[in-house]
């Protein structure tokens, strides 16, 4: 075995040292045999190795992707915020040209003002507004937007005052049943235990049909309420313990929990004089 090894080796030392004296021509065509021969080797060589390194680079990748994700997911959020913010601007946007085009059509002096905070002691009952410090901001004015009567002024500072909604016990408004030579006074009853907001009227004759759906409006007696505005419609009507009268639960037409800008309905300044 080692005569036959020692042999083999010898043979290829001679092949390799015929191969280095053969003369230049010969030589290379030698070389370009060889390379012709070994080329499809190479080839899928190469190819496999391109393999190998895309192979190595998409494991790299994946180690990447939890923070890429991160990033997107952070993106998306950032985008999706700025989405409903730029709804809530809209709508916004929108209120606020619904509102000074109701001042607009408006044949009383309306001033308008923002709605600032809730009394907390009352969330359904009082607000606090600002205004422009005019004048013509006194206590007693009637208070609307362009859904109908929200309540009216109870204080007054330089640049704030409080108003009294209709929704408050200690609101009282004289109010017009309909088309109907109907009169009744409305008071607010706060929460109801259904989480409603409700209103209720009284002495309403008992000869009178009165029936759920009737709108009612400001009748313009006492004073503070000018009349035609509108305060909201009948939800039920019962008869009084007594006999003698109806009453009757009303919905007001305002939204009272969605209250951001609201109108007070002033004097015109000649009426001062």
């Amino acid at each position: 075995m080692k005569r036959k090894g020692l042999i083999f080796w010898l043979g290829l030392g001679v092949i390799l040292l015929v191969i280095l004296n053969l003369p230049s021509p010969a030589s290379r065509a030698l070389k370009h045999t060889t390379r012709d021969v070994l080329a499809p080797l190479q080839e899928l060589a190469s190819s496999y190795a391109q393999r190998f390194r895309g192979a190595g680079n998409a494991i790299r990748g994946w180690g990447g992707l939890p923070e890429k994700n991160q990033e997107l997911q952070q993106e998306v959020m950032l985008l999706r915020q700025k989405l409903t913010e730029l709804d809530e601007l809209r709508e916004q946007n929108f209120l606020l040209r619904q509102q000074l085009g109701f001042q607009k059509r408006q044949e009383r002096n309306l001033i308008a003002c923002s709605v600032l905070a809730r009394d907390i002691s009352g969330w359904w009952q009082t607000v606090r507004i600002q205004h422009d410090g005019s004048p013509l901001v006194q206590p007693d004015l009637a208070v609307l937007n362009d859904q109908g009567l929200v309540g009216k002024v109870s204080e007054v500072s330089g640049r704030t005052a409080d108003i009294l909604l209709i929704s408050d016990p200690a609101c009282r408004v004289a109010v017009q049943i309909g088309d109907k030579n109907v009169y009744a006074i409305l008071s607010g009853q706060g929460l109801s235990w259904r989480g409603r907001v409700l209103c209720k009227l009284t002495f309403i004759n008992k000869n009178i049909k009165v029936q759920r759906g009737d709108e009612i409006f400001t009748s313009g007696l006492g004073g503070v309420f000018p009349k035609g505005i509108k305060v909201g419609s009948i939800e039920s009507v019962t008869l009084d313990a007594n006999g003698l009268h109806q009453s009757a639960e009303v919905e007001p037409a305002v939204d009272l929990s969605q209250l951001d800008v609201v109108f007070l309905v002033a004097q015109k300044p000649e009426d001062l004089r």
